[in-house]
C-alpha cells in the first residue's frame, strides 16, 4: 500500500485540516500518516484560536516518517510561522521528498485568517520551489501575484493566472474555481506550458468545511499509487464532488464533508 504523509494543522472538530487529510488518504486506497505544524481550537462556526508546534518537534517528526516508512508522497497544508516553513523545507530536501502537493492555506473556509504575514514570502521562497502542484483557489491566487480582490473574475482570468504563478514559482499550479466563479471548474498550468481544464458542476451544499484539504489529500494519494498530474487531478476531483453531494450536515455553522461516502 502506498503512504502518504499530510503536513499540517489539526482541526479539532474533524472537518479540515489533518482530521480531513487522513480520511481522504484512507478513502483513496493509501496509508495517511502525518506531521501536525499546529494545534487550532475550531468549529463549524470558527477558529478559536492556534498554538504553532515547536519547530523542533514537527522536525522530529518528519524524520521519524521518512526514516520508517518513506512515503510516496507529500501534502503541505497549514503552515502559519516562517520557523516552521524552514524546517519543512530543510527536512524535504533533506530527504528528497517527491510528489509534493501544496495547498497554501490562508484563510480558513469560516474567514479566519490562519498565515502569518512573514510566513507568505517564506513559502513562496522556501516550498514552492519544492512542490510539484500549488493547488490555491481564487482568493488565494489573487493574494500570491499581488492582485486585487475580485481581480480573477472568470476562466480566462483563471487561466491567466495560472499561467502567471507556474511561470513565478517553477511548479505547476492549479487554480481552483469553487470561488465566485459560476461552475466549478478548475485549470492547472505545468511550468513546461501544457494548460489542462478540468470541468466541475457546483454541488449546491453548503457545507464546504475542509474541500481545500481534501482535494489536496486525494490528488497526493493518487500521485503515490502512480498516476500522472492531470489523471491524478481528474480522479480528486470526483471524489471531492462525491463527498460534497451526499449532504452530509453537521454543525451550526459550515460543515464538514462525508469522506465515506463511496461505501454509504
Amino acid at each position: 500500500m502506498p503512504a502518504v504523509l499530510t503536513i499540517a494543522g489539526s482541526d479539532s472538530s474533524g472537518g479540515a485540516g489533518i482530521q480531513a487529510d487522513l480520511k481522504t488518504m484512507l478513502a483513496n486506497g493509501v496509508f495517511g500518516m502525518s506531521a501536525i505544524t499546529a494545534l487550532t481550537a475550531q468549529n463549524t462556526t470558527g477558529v478559536r484560536s492556534v498554538q504553532d508546534t515547536d519547530p523542533a518537534i514537527l522536525a522530529d517528526q518528519i524524520d521519524a516518517v521518512f526514516e520508517d516508512i518513506r512515503p510516496g508522497a507529500v501534502k503541505i497544508g497549514m503552515v502559519s510561522s516562517a520557523a516552521l516553513i524552514a524546517v519543512i523545507a530543510d527536512r524535504l530536501t533533506r530527504h528528497r521528498a517527491g510528489n509534493v502537493v501544496l495547498d497554501p492555506v490562508m484563510v480558513a473556509t469560516s474567514g479566519a485568517r490562519l498565515i502569518g504575514e512573514d510566513a507568505v514570502g517564506a513559502l513562496t521562497s522556501m516550498l514552492f520551489p519544492l512542490a510539484d502542484v500549488i493547488t490555491p483557489n481564487i482568493p488565494e491566487a489573487e493574494a500570491l501575484l499581488g492582485m486585487a480582490f475580485g481581480s480573477i473574475d472568470g476562466a480566462p482570468a483563471m487561466r491567466e493566472a495560472a499561467v502567471a504563478l507556474a511561470e513565478r514559482y517553477g511548479c505547476a499550479a492549479l487554480v481552483k474555481g469553487g470561488h465566485g466563479t459560476a461552475d466549478a471548474s478548475d485549470v492547472l498550468a505545468e511550468p513546461g506550458g501544457a494548460v489542462t481544464w478540468f470541468d466541475g458542476v457546483r454541488v449546491d451544499n453548503p457545507n464546504t468545511h475542509g474541500t481545500g484539504c481534501t482535494l489536496s489529500s486525494a490528488i497526493a494519494a493518487n500521485l503515490a499509487k502512480g498516476a500522472a498530474l492531470p489523471q491524478a487531478i481528474r480522479d480528486a476531483k470526483t471524489y471531492l464532488t462525491g463527498a460534497l453531494g451526499v449532504q452530509l450536515d453537521l454543525g451550526r455553522g459550515c460543515g464538514p464533508m462525508d469522506h465515506a461516502w463511496r461505501w454509504r
